[in-house]
């Protein structure tokens, strides 16, 4: 099992990865919602990292209060956090999720849900993910 991302306690990157290659993430409807802090870079070049630390947990408890109910929660790197819903209602949670993630103001995040469609793999799915969030 992985360690737990060290700042902000969320699962790595490479435990998201393993989870799209499992047999749940196969057989399961999945929808990822995907969120970034806005403004890291600033908090970190202003306060210093202890301070951009600080803004990524409070974003990571953020990710946490908003998608309890995901089947998996992890830090991509940097500023990006993704929550990974399954099965029957994963598109409306993940909606609700993204809903609420993105229309806090502390740290500010920008989110967005996808859904992943009939065929889809999980790597195009996590681009045409990252191409939404770019537009928010």
């Amino acid at each position: 099992m992985a360690e737990l991302d060290h700042v902000t306690g969320l699962e790595p990157r490479g435990a998201l990865e393993a989870f799209f290659q499992s047999p749940a993430a196969a057989s399961a409807p999945l929808a990822i919602v995907m969120c970034d802090l806005v403004g890291l870079k600033e908090v970190n070049e202003r306060d210093g990292f202890g301070a951009g630390d600080a803004c990524l947990r409070r974003g990571a408890d953020r990710l946490r209060s908003a998608a309890a109910d995901a089947t998996i929660l992890a830090r991509l790197g940097g500023d990006e956090f993704v929550a990974v819903f399954t099965g029957p209602t994963a598109a409306d949670n993940a909606e609700r999720a993204a809903t609420s993630l993105a229309g806090g103001s502390s740290p500010p995040l920008r989110a967005a849900a996808i859904v992943q469609e009939k065929g889809e793999n999980s790597a195009a799915l996590v681009g045409r993910l990252y191409a939404i969030v770019r537009r928010c």
